[in-house]
């Protein structure tokens, strides 16, 4: 916020995420689905020192998931960036992660953090000499090489996190794990906002050059909404630079390829929580065959289940309990027409596509 050359109070936005949680609790949004998931494209503003490969105004493409603490979605939101870069053609990525804890274990790690640089705080920048005192693990993010040699002696923020912390974290890391996501653990990595808490994540392309080679990442942020007046609802979401990933679209001499629209919309019905990778795993082949899809997270029983894809407009539902997952046989049934038929998910990938082809008329 700044007055411009003719005294007029002047507002830019920096980023998407705190506007969309003021509009979710301004029009209590959160009572309309769990997780209500959305997305924007908007141009951005930045009024700090640009650094190289930055600019004072830049494009951005936000996805945000509001309702849910579960690891699953991390894992989802995650994969989801992926797939987006993968899709474009980028190969030379770089998925870094890191968990920055929960208020709890994250304050005693900050007072810690603190009383280590002490001692050398005046050999800081004056950027770091303002992070230290409004937001000191913003420190991380420094580029210069004087900062950074200064925090290298400082403990990791993950030895320090909470029993709760950690088991999310491992949690994540191990859907990663399951859709073979390759991804380094990057203590160091804070991302630019104070309001983060535990996942965060960050994907580089190395084939940028610039120190600013970050194409997108974002993380959860559980605290934001009730810290903006609505209720203690968690979140996650992630940001693209867009600007920046055009820039390695041209680069590459890479040509995008638009998917046809596909109308037919199937929600994932999971009975019980050991059959979460597999519903992942159902999810992203569907996704990945051009089918609009999603995961009903929560829910109990499957009335529930129904209502939930009735309301969010879906025309089929999936529901992944016991003999799905031991037989690998997926029932899909039409809300509207009542009827269903059922796909061997153990078929070739290929082969499932023509059966969904076929049968989703």
């Amino acid at each position: 916020t700044f007055l411009d050359k003719k005294g007029r109070s002047i507002t830019l936005r920096p980023e998407g995420t705190a506007p969309i949680v003021r509009a979710v609790i301004e029009h209590k949004l959160y009572n309309l689905y769990n997780p209500l998931k959305l997305f924007y494209i908007e141009n951005m503003f930045r009024y700090e020192r640009p650094q190289k490969g930055r600019m004072r105004e830049f494009w951005q493409i936000g996805v945000e998931a509001i309702g849910q603490d579960n690891p699953l979605i991390d894992a989802e939101i995650i994969l989801l960036l992926n797939t987006i870069f993968k899709n474009i053609g980028f190969t030379n990525l770089k998925l870094l992660i890191n968990s920055v804890g929960c208020k709890v274990c994250r304050k005693e790690y900050v007072k810690i953090f603190k009383d280590k640089l002490k001692k050398d705080f005046e050999y800081l920048c004056d950027d770091c000499k303002e992070r230290y005192e409004k937001n000191p693990l913003r420190i991380f993010d420094c580029k210069i090489e004087n900062c950074k040699n200064i925090i290298k002696s400082v403990p990791s923020i993950y030895d320090f996190l909470c029993n709760n912390c950690k088991a999310h974290f491992l949690e994540v890391r191990n859907y990663l794990g399951l859709f073979n996501l390759k991804y380094e653990i990057k203590h160091e990595l804070v991302r630019g906002f104070d309001y983060y808490t535990r996942t965060i994540f960050e994907i580089i392309s190395k084939d940028l050059a610039s120190v600013q080679n970050a194409l997108g990442g974002g993380g959860r942020y559980d605290n934001l909404i009730e810290q903006f007046g609505g209720p203690p609802i968690p979140a996650v979401g992630f940001a693209i630079g867009l600007d920046r990933t055009i820039i390695l679209i041209k680069q590459l001499g890479l040509d995008l390829n638009v998917s046809e629209k596909n109308d037919k919309k199937i929600l994932i019905a999971i009975l019980d929580k050991k059959f979460e990778p597999f519903s992942l795993e159902i999810l992203l082949t569907l996704r990945s065959f051009n089918i609009i899809a999603d995961i009903s997270y929560g829910k109990k029983s499957i009335e529930s289940h129904i209502k939930n894809a009735q309301k969010g407009v879906f025309s089929h539902i999936v529901f992944v309990g016991e003999n799905e997952f031991n037989n690998k046989v997926i029932n899909i049934k039409d809300i509207k027409n009542f009827s269903q038929f059922s796909i061997d998910w153990s078929l070739d990938k290929i082969k499932i596509k023509e059966i969904l082809d076929k049968m989703l008329i």
